[in-house]
C-alpha cells in the first residue's frame, strides 16, 4: 500500500471524517479520572454536555508499559487506572450520551481490551513513534486509526503509515502534535499540518497541549479535520501534567462552540456576494452621478460625470460606456443617472 492508497475520508460509527465533514472533536480524558470511577463518569458527562464528538481514554498495564528503570513513573501511573469492567461501564454511558468511545492501548495486553470494548476507532499516542510492530498489530484490528505524531519527523511519519498499511488499515488520520506539557506557543508549528497533508491524502488534524485554546482554534481555521483536547475536572494536581493543558467545566463547552463557529465562518470557499451583503451592494457601492446640471439633448462628456454612493443607479464601472450618449431629459446636479435618462 502506498501513501496514495489511504482513504481521503471515512466514517467512524457513522460519523464522517474528512472530505468537508465537520471537524471531529475528541475530548481526551486520559488518566484525569485518577483511578476514581465517579470522576471518570463526571468526565464523560463533561464531554457530552459540552458537545464533544468523542470521549477518549487510555488503557494500560503499568508494569508492561514502564520498565523498572523508571520506578517514579510506575508509582505515578499505577493508581491512575481502571478495570476493563469500569471501562465497559464508561462506554455504555457514552453510548447513552451519543458520544463515541475510543481508547489508546499503551501495551500489548491491552489490545484485546480494545476488541472487548468494541471501540469504533483506535487512537495511537505519540509515544508509539519508532514502534511500527505495535502499530501494525493495532492496524490488524481493522478499525480506523487516529495517529498522533508528536516527536515525529517525516521519516517517522512514513514508517507509521507503512506499519498501518502492513496491518491492512487504509483508514488513517494523522494529528500534528507537540509532546510538551505545556507546549511553548512559538513551538506549536501548526504549519506542519500542511506538510502532513502533502505526505498522505487522509484526514489531518491537531492534538493540543498548549495552556489555552488559541492553537486549537487556529488549527480549525487552518482546516483541521479532527482536533483533540485534554479535559479535566481537577486543577493544581501534584505530580501530574495533563491538567495544565486541559479544558474543564468552566471552558470546554465554549471551546467546542467556538470550533463550530469557526467552521461556519470558513464557508464554502466560493468568492461571491453573500446574502448578508445584499443591502451593502446598494449603500456601499457607487453609481454614475451628474457632476452639474445637465440639459436634455446634451451629449455626455467625461467631465459631466462623477461616481458616488449609493449603487442604485448606473454602475460606476459603466461610466465610460455612457460617455457620448445623449440625455433624454434634464438632470439636476448630484443626481444618480439611470438608463432611462439616456436617449
Amino acid at each position: 500500500m502506498h501513501a496514495a492508497d489511504f482513504q481521503e475520508q471515512f466514517s467512524i460509527a457513522g460519523r464522517r471524517l474528512g472530505g468537508g465533514a465537520p471537524c471531529l472533536f475528541i475530548a481526551e480524558a486520559g488518566v484525569a479520572h485518577f483511578g476514581d470511577m465517579d470522576m471518570a463518569i463526571q468526565l464523560v458527562e463533561l464531554a457530552a454536555d459540552a458537545g464533544a464528538d468523542v470521549f477518549k481514554t487510555q488503557v494500560f498495564d503499568v508494569d508492561e508499559l514502564i520498565a523498572a528503570e523508571l520506578p517514579e513513573w510506575r508509582d505515578r501511573l499505577r493508581p491512575r487506572n481502571l478495570s476493563l469492567a469500569e471501562f465497559k461501564e464508561l462506554k455504555t454511558l457514552c453510548d447513552e450520551r451519543d458520544l463515541l468511545f475510543i481508547a489508546t492501548a499503551h501495551n500489548e495486553s491491552r489490545i484485546s481490551w480494545l476488541q472487548e470494548l468494541d471501540v469504533p476507532a483506535i487512537k495511537v499516542g505519540s509515544g508509539e513513534r519508532g514502534n511500527p510492530g505495535f502499530l501494525t498489530r493495532l492496524a490488524e484490528l481493522d478499525r480506523p486509526m487516529i495517529v498522533s505524531t508528536g516527536m515525529y519527523d517525516e521519516r517517522d511519519v512514513g514508517e507509521a503509515l507503512e506499519a498501518c498499511a502492513k496491518g491492512g488499515c487504509d483508514r488513517v488520520a494523522l494529528l500534528h502534535c507537540i509532546t510538551a506539557y505545556p507546549t511553548p506557543e512559538e513551538q506549536v508549528n501548526l504549519a506542519a499540518m500542511d506538510r502532513l497533508a502533502e505526505l498522505f491524502p487522509g484526514p489531518v488534524g491537531y492534538s493540543d497541549h498548549t495552556r489555552d485554546h488559541l492553537a486549537l482554534l487556529a488549527a480549525v481555521a487552518r482546516g483541521a479535520e479532527v482536533v483533540e483536547k485534554h479535559i479535566t475536572i481537577l486543577r493544581d494536581v501534584p505530580n501530574a501534567q495533563d491538567w495544565k493543558v486541559s479544558a474543564g467545566p468552566e471552558d470546554l463547552a465554549t471551546l467546542v462552540a467556538n470550533v463550530r463557529r469557526i467552521e461556519a465562518m470558513l464557508g464554502h470557499g466560493r468568492k461571491e456576494p453573500t446574502a448578508a451583503e445584499r443591502e451593502g451592494q446598494v449603500w456601499a457601492t457607487k453609481s454614475v452621478v451628474a457632476r452639474h446640471d445637465l440639459a436634455a439633448g446634451a451629449v455626455l462628456r467625461p467631465d459631466d460625470l462623477i461616481t458616488k454612493r449609493p449603487g442604485s443607479g448606473i454602475p460606476a464601472n459603466q461610466v465610460n460606456d455612457i460617455v457620448g450618449r445623449t440625455l433624454a431629459r434634464d438632470v439636476v446636479a448630484d443626481t444618480l443617472l439611470q438608463m432611462k435618462d439616456l436617449a
